[in-house]
């Protein structure tokens, strides 16, 4: 038996040796909890020269929009960015700690890029570490080295890492996928990556409930600060 199993249900062997009861609980406290779950559509794609970043910028909870405004593409390091789904807590305290790794390593390597693969290593160990109770995220890494190029990484939630071409996640992603799936093509331009994101996220904010208020868009090159651009879109 692995060891997560034991802990599965309200009646596993670990409980019922240990003389421990736990009631379990009602059906209406479990579907109280799906209140507070967040959707959202993020994007990302590998290009010719650089890797593009997107989302879009609300932040829900249910039926409800909390917020019309909210972050959801973070600069890890200059050559670095990340997007998150998900619990926001979550998702902004492995944003701190990733930051926090990758400066020390920068620092002990006399300024070295980190590369892409081994940053999302590092957040695949504190995922996997977690499993028993996981972080409530959905992540896409991306960035681009003198050694790997242009590099995308889907990041589960409880650690699985995904090299990828393009990817989405969120609520929103089966429409995006629509169009990464029907418009994606090797050795892309910037400006027809920046198009494909663009797409793919109208996409899903004009199907998506939990989805919208405009794109954030960022080009990650090899030098140099990535270029952000705010979209506004209509709902329609």
């Amino acid at each position: 038996m692995r060891k997560e199993d034991l802990l599965k249900s309200y009646n596993s062997e670990f409980l019922k040796k240990s003389g421990i009861e736990f009631k379990k609980p009602d059906k209406t406290d479990i579907k109280n909890t799906n209140i507070f779950k967040t959707g959202t559509t993020t994007v990302g794609l590998i290009c010719k020269d650089a890797v593009i970043l997107g989302t879009d910028k609300r932040a829900s909870m249910a039926y409800f929009v909390a917020s019309k405004i909210a972050e959801k593409l973070y600069k890890i390091q200059d050559h670095l960015y990340m997007t998150i789904a998900g619990t926001v807590a979550d998702a902004q305290y492995l944003i701190d700690v990733l930051r926090a790794e990758t400066n020390i390593y920068q620092l002990v390597h006399d300024g070295r890029p980190i590369l892409v693969k081994s940053a999302g290593k590092l957040l695949s160990n504190i995922l996997y570490q977690n499993k028993m109770f996981p972080f409530e995220v959905g992540l896409i890494l991306g960035g681009v080295t003198e050694e790997e190029g242009p590099t995308l990484l889907d990041i589960g939630a409880y650690g699985s890492i995904l090299p990828e071409k393009y990817c989405a996640i969120g609520s929103g992603q089966n429409f995006s996928y629509g169009v990464l799936e029907a418009k994606y093509k090797d050795k892309l331009s910037i400006k027809e990556g920046k198009e494909i994101i663009i797409s793919a996220i109208s996409a899903s904010i004009i199907r998506d409930m939990a989805s919208g208020n405009g794109i954030d868009i960022a080009v990650v090159k090899k030098k140099g600060s990535a270029k952000r651009q705010f979209i506004s879109i209509k709902e329609s």
